[in-house]
């Protein structure tokens, strides 16, 4: 008869690092995480049985424990048994989720077994020296010949005398920085030399064991395409394509595709093999309906820092083509701001592996924080430069010149006189010999700017007679044939 599993004991939730045991026992689900937990079982044949069978369906090893691996006692009739759970969790809550799994595994087998000690065992990731072999460098004129001789006939040389081979030798600390190089490289000469497969053995005179050399190049490379891409994303968010010609499509086609590249490669180098890679399938469409209502939003925006130097607010209605490109741009610099500190990790892991291990630079929490606040920074300027386009165009029309459309947002010029000397008004009086500026109604009222007076006015459209003209600078006499709009 079995009993129900429980957990009597106190359930030691401990991370102590320890090296990797290996891999052991059938291989189960894809997992990340190793919890060993020693457990109680009723000590009869068929319970036993059963947790091998439960264990081994999961994948999980299942072992006696080992000469002072625990000190846990049990009574009579039970036996210890430690199982490696493996699953995918957090560091934080493994131990909790490995417990909580066996547990309700152990139900619902109706397995007599209860936890007496859990504990998390890490992976140590040691840093590793890396050591090619290469065939040695020879004189240019030598190479001349060695290639004419290829050329000519087939036989007589060593084709694998160019072929590089990686060997990663773990490095220790604590030693010296050259006792450390020295130590490793004899260890790298010696998985070379008994090496087994046929003409790859290590050759004096034709080999040699060295670091990588390409490397440096790669890594300047990188640094300068990042920064390359940070100044375009700067332009760009700064309004200032124009300004550098890139506004033609000979200019500007290019540099968006040089940028796109080096953030769409360096991205997925960033993901690939990882948690975030196999997620990109179903991630990236579900964020395109999420961007739909976002992008007249950022619009928006952009708008109302436009219009916030006259002193107005955008109009109902101004929400169109004008205010989705203004969004876009806002998303697009956002967005390429973020991922900029993301591509450049990538680049970086793709041209030196064995940093993956070491550097806390390289890690993905510094990139991605320094890449949001990238995006954001870059976001502000956009509405910098909203800002600074509206003191612009206010400027112009002081001097008595047309405004330019700015992302939808049309000027018109009206010719404002009230109705009566008793018609209440908002700022400053309506001019009565030169028009405004009105960039739309909202309701029964209309927002203007006096350019004279070089303030706001606001006044109800059944208190005043409007009159459009076609430009700032033309005249308004007389009120024949005025019309309330």
């Amino acid at each position: 008869m079995s009993t129900p599993s429980s957990a009597p004991g106190p359930t030691r939730h401990s991370s102590a690092s320890q090296p990797d045991p290996g891999p052991a026992g059938p291989a189960g689900l894809p997992f990340n995480r190793r919890v060993h937990v020693v457990t109680a079982v009723l000590d009869r044949p068929e319970e036993v049985d059963l947790l091998q069978q439960v264990c081994e369906a999961m994948g999980w090893p299942v072992r006696e424990p080992l000469a002072g691996e625990t000190t846990v006692t049990t009574d009579a009739g039970w036996t210890l048994r430690t199982i490696e759970v493996r699953i995918r969790g957090v560091r934080e809550t493994a131990v909790e989720q490995a417990v909580s799994t066996l547990d309700t595994l152990a139900q619902n087998a109706e397995l007599s077994l209860y936890c007496r000690d859990a504990t998390l065992v890490e992976r140590m990731h040691q840093p590793q020296i890396e050591w090619h072999l290469r065939g040695r460098r020879k004189a240019v004129r030598r190479r001349i010949r060695h290639t004419l001789h290829m050329a000519a006939r087939t036989g007589d040389h060593d084709p694998h005398a160019g072929t590089v081979r990686l060997v990663r030798v773990p490095a220790d600390l604590d030693e010296s920085r050259p006792r450390r190089l020295a130590r490793t490289r004899r260890a790298a000469r010696a998985e070379f030399a008994h090496h087994s497969l046929p003409l790859r053995r290590l050759d004096p005179e034709i080999h040699e064991v060295g670091r990588p050399s390409a490397s440096r190049g790669g890594h300047v490379l990188a640094f300068l395409a990042f920064v390359f891409t940070a100044t375009v994303i700067c332009l760009l968010g700064a309004g200032l394509w124009p300004a550098v010609g890139a506004d033609s499509p000979r200019i500007g086609a290019p540099l968006i595709v040089l940028t796109g590249s080096y953030l769409l490669g360096g991205t997925l180098l960033a993901v690939r093999r990882t948690p975030t890679h196999r997620a990109l399938p179903w991630l990236v469409p579900l964020a395109v309906p999420l961007a739909v209502p976002l992008v007249p939003w950022l619009g928006a925006l952009v708008q109302r820092a436009y219009l916030s130097r006259f002193g107005l607010r955008p109009a109902p209605g101004t929400d169109g083509l004008g205010a989705v490109q203004a969004g876009l741009w806002v998303l697009c610099v956002f967005v390429a701001g973020a991922l900029l500190p993301v591509a450049y990790l990538g680049w970086m892991r793709f041209l030196a592996p064995s940093l993956r291990v070491r550097g806390p630079w390289l890690s993905w929490a510094p990139a991605m924080s320094t890449g949001i606040g990238m995006g954001m920074v870059f976001s502000l300027l956009i509405l910098h430069t909203a800002a600074s386009s509206g003191t612009e165009n206010r400027a112009l029309a002081a001097a008595g010149r047309d405004i330019p459309e700015y992302f939808g947002v049309t000027a018109e010029y009206a010719c404002v006189e009230p109705i009566s000397r008793e018609a209440p008004y908002y700022g400053a009086p309506p001019p009565p010999d030169s028009p405004v500026v009105i960039f739309g109604q909202t309701g029964d009222r209309v927002d203007f700017w006096d350019p004279a007076a070089k303030q706001k006015t606001s006044i109800r459209l059944e208190d005043a007679r409007i009159r459009v003209v076609p430009h700032s600078y033309s005249a308004c006499t007389g009120a024949t044939g005025w019309h309330a709009r």
